[in-house]
């Protein structure tokens, strides 16, 4: 199956943006105290594993995910010795049979990935089914300022989702901004519990 994020593979480490969003990302889990140590975590759409490898030395186990094997060839070379990775698009067929998804998370994390998947909707519910009884689902996408938009998610938008799926405790807000040439995105972080 072709799959165009492999094409961004080779490059992807090589820009600093990249590497300063996840570091962005980090900060802000630590500054709220979300990550604690022994946690059990899903990196949904992982990457090339930035954020992962950032996550690693304070976790009990990583499952990382992506849908390019490109991306997952380029963690795997990263040798964390607890990540397990992934190569695979989610669905409950992934869920329900392969062994790394057979437990329940502390964590889930998604970092610019869900204003990117075909259905997030149903994503977000199968992302739930994964979660243990309190533990965290956290977003992180490009902030669109209406439907209309080509890239990212409105605020609206993912709180409807967060509470169509029943997750509570659901804070919504604006971290931080990447820059570049092109300009600046606002940067949209969310978080839900599986209560």
């Amino acid at each position: 199956m072709n799959n165009e994020w492999d094409e961004y593979a080779p490059e992807w480490d090589k820009d600093p943006s990249v590497q300063e969003y996840a570091l962005k990302v980090l900060s802000e889990l630590n500054t709220k105290n979300l990550l604690e140590e022994e946690l059990t975590i899903l990196d949904f759409g992982c990457g090339t594993g930035n954020l992962t490898q950032l996550l690693s030395p304070n976790a009990k186990q990583i499952v990382a995910l992506d849908g390019s094997h490109e991306m997952i060839k380029l963690l795997e070379e990263k040798d964390l010795d607890n990540v397990s990775t992934i190569s695979d698009f989610l669905c409950d067929e992934l869920i329900n049979n392969h062994p790394y998804l057979n437990q329940k998370f502390d964590l889930i994390i998604a970092s610019s990935v869900c204003s990117f998947l075909p259905d997030y909707e149903a994503t977000l519910g199968q992302l739930k089914s994964l979660l243990t009884s309190g533990g965290f689902f956290i977003q992180f996408d490009w902030l669109a300022q209406d439907e209309s938009a080509s890239m990212g998610l409105t605020k609206q938008r993912i709180l409807q989702c967060l509470e169509t799926h029943e997750f509570k405790q659901i804070t919504i807000e604006l971290p931080f901004v990447m820059t570049s040439s092109k300009g600046s995105m606002d940067v949209i972080m969310a978080c839900g519990t599986n209560i």
